[in-house]
């Protein structure tokens, strides 16, 4: 069997005429924000790029069919699906396979959305935050599938750093031990998703330009290419300061401990409790931070065509 990618007409076009895309995941519309406003946030996302001379190719799967940007047609497939509480599927890089043969529909993370990104041809990928090290991974060993991407994949990735419920200094620790370059933009401190620092440090870089001739340079040196994680700090005015966040971080993880929520339902849950606790600061947060990365993302994509 053949992986079949259904590219939407612009995405299409975007390609045979060499013009800037830039892939985003489906998992935030899915899974990480409420609907109806998901519906409305992904237009609000998928404008931005457009405003910014880059195609939004935003990935999902629906009924077995892997969509490289998604048409009219697919958006009303998905709010027909999210309408009438369908439960759709959460799809990390393992998921791809059966997905596809079972006619699965859901939401890809970054690891899928890598993999099916890197198949289209497409180099760039703006999202909200990485998985990663979850806290007490030694007692359960949960590791996102991320990391493995990230390890493998070669895509320029661009991110507030990683999710804030997890163990940042264990994440950066597998990133540099599969020897991925984590670039700070316009900082030298890796961001914690709703906070602009978790105080480790990281190398910095100024420009699209800069990360374009990293990127370039791993490719020619590497015997097996790597992504490359951009880390976009949220902008000041939206920050929640890491101290108050990790209260709320700490009292959700004991919350899901309580009630043995694990695996793909763990981060979810964990977001739906901060939401709730934050009274809808950490959604704004959120949304923010989404928005920032794809104007980063935007930069680069163009600087590499």
């Amino acid at each position: 069997m053949h992986l079949i990618l259904h590219f939407s007409p612009r995405i299409k076009q975007a390609l045979d005429k060499g013009k800037p895309i830039l892939a985003m995941e489906s998992t935030v519309l899915t899974h990480g924000l409420p609907y109806p406003e998901n519906l409305e946030i992904l237009k609000i996302l998928e404008e931005l790029c457009l405003e910014l001379e880059v195609e939004p190719a935003t990935i999902i799967i629906l009924d077995g069919k892997i969509h490289i940007g998604m048409t009219e047609t697919e958006k009303a497939i998905l709010q027909h699906k999210m309408g009438s509480g369908k439960e759709l599927c959460k799809f990390n890089l393992r998921d791809v396979p059966y997905a596809v043969t079972q006619k699965k529909s859901g939401g890809t993370t970054v690891s899928a959305t890598m993999l099916l990104a890197y198949k289209a041809g497409i180099k760039v990928f703006a999202t909200g935050g990485i998985g990663g090290v979850h806290k007490f991974w030694n007692e359960t060993l949960d590791i996102s599938s991320d990391l493995k991407a990230l390890a493998e994949i070669p895509i320029i990735v661009i991110s507030a750093g990683c999710k804030a419920i997890l163990d940042i200094p264990a994440t950066l620790e597998f990133l540099e031990s599969y020897s991925v370059p984590v670039l700070g933009w316009k900082t030298d401190e890796f961001p914690a998703f709703y906070s602009r620092t978790s105080r480790k440090k990281i190398d910095r870089i100024e420009n699209a330009k800069d990360v374009v001739k990293i990127y370039q340079a791993m490719l020619k040196l590497y015997l097996y290419p790597t992504g490359i994680l951009v880390a976009n700090p949220v902008p000041e005015k939206d920050e929640i300061p890491f101290e108050v966040i990790n209260k709320h971080i700490s009292a959700a993880i004991a919350a899901a401990k309580a009630k043995n929520i694990s695996g793909k339902e763990l981060t979810p849950f964990l977001l739906a409790n901060l939401a709730e606790k934050t009274k809808g600061q950490s959604v704004q947060s959120n949304l923010a931070l989404l928005k920032n990365n794809i104007i980063i993302g935007a930069q680069i994509a163009k600087e590499l065509q």
